[in-house]
């Protein structure tokens, strides 16, 4: 490891325990660090050489010795988990592109946002849709094997969002919302489903205390399809990945599955972007931990608060309140 940078860090403490008390709503009296995932590049540098190749075609013990430096590289940073990515094969058409980072290892490939390999319900039925058995558990099986004291895993996965817009091609699906809805729809349950099966499996692995899914819903002043559209396609599935972590026991039910989602996409929605500073928006979950009140009961809207929610206001006075409650 870096002798410069690693041995000046505090000695690692994992507790994992604590961390998912947090999750819960609860203290632990510490911050804990969470990254959706750390560059090679990065943790390269951090090591002070070269990693250990994650590629399946250098054979099972060179891949599993990889999992198992990154997986200690986290410990030494702090981190009381380590992030296993279910690998599910979707194809898609990706297009290259020059990788402009300092410590870039290769090109970069952007998804066609024009138009996916799903135009028809013909193709929907002859797209090579994954099967379970096709889905890579490798490197969640190889990070359990050998996890170390006080650290767990969370099990993730690409969205649903983020999936259906590669297959279908964003600019091609934000169309065929209002064209041909029963093909999104039909494509937002295939990608569901997939993405289910291997939460499912996550939820039944030793070392998993939960699962994480990535989906990218929006930018800086609004959500990339519209807040209706997000609740009749995308939310019932992301409902059920949190029942299923509930019901197997990896997260303690504490209340609903989020069941609401309600972002700003009115008057701040200008070029250039940005929230205007006072303006008077807030993020609403109806059934979820966000937006309730200090002894958690299900929050009301004031008087005239419409749809048009800003997540960036909504974040700021969550921690304006949860730094009020700490006083």
């Amino acid at each position: 490891m870096n002798d410069d940078i690693l041995p000046r860090l505090p000695e690692p403490k994992p507790n994992v325990d604590e961390f998912r008390r947090v999750l819960q709503g609860g203290d632990c009296g510490r911050v804990p660090l969470v990254e959706l995932a750390i560059a090679e590049e990065v943790l390269a540098a951090l090591h002070g050489r070269p990693l250990i190749p994650l590629s399946r075609a250098e054979g099972w013990q060179t891949f599993r010795a990889g999992v198992r430096q990154r997986v200690r590289l986290h410990r030494a940073l702090g981190y009381d988990y380590y992030r296993v990515r279910a690998e599910i094969p979707f194809q898609m058409e990706t297009l290259p592109a020059r990788n402009t980072a300092a410590a870039a290892a290769a090109d970069r490939q952007w998804v066609n946002e024009q138009e996916g390999l799903i135009k028809t319900a013909a193709d929907l039925e002859t797209y090579p849709w994954p099967t379970r058995a096709a889905i890579d558990f490798a490197a969640a099986e190889a990070a359990a094997d050998g996890l170390p004291e006080g650290m767990g895993l969370i099990g993730f996965s690409g969205g649903v969002l983020e999936w259906s817009s590669n297959l279908l091609g964003l600019e091609s699906m934000m169309l065929l919302l209002y064209d041909e809805p029963g093909l999104v729809q039909a494509v937002v349950d295939r990608v569901g489903q997939i993405i289910y099966e291997a939460f499912h499996v996550f939820c039944q692995m030793d070392g998993v205390f939960a699962i994480w899914l990535g989906d990218d819903m929006g930018f800086k002043t609004a959500t990339l399809l519209q807040p209706r559209h997000l609740r009749q396609y995308i939310l019932p599935w992301h409902q059920r990945y949190a029942e299923l972590a509930h019901r197997t026991g990896q997260v303690e039910r504490r209340d609903p599955a989020l069941a609401d989602l309600l972002v700003g996409d009115r008057e701040h929605r200008r070029a250039g972007g940005g929230v205007p500073e006072r303006e008077r928006v807030r993020l609403r979950h109806e059934r979820g931990v966000i937006g309730r009140g200090a002894r958690g009961e299900r929050r009301q809207p004031d008087e005239g608060e419409g749809e048009n929610q800003s997540a960036q206001e909504a974040a700021f006075l969550l921690f304006q309140q949860a730094g009020q409650q700490q006083k």
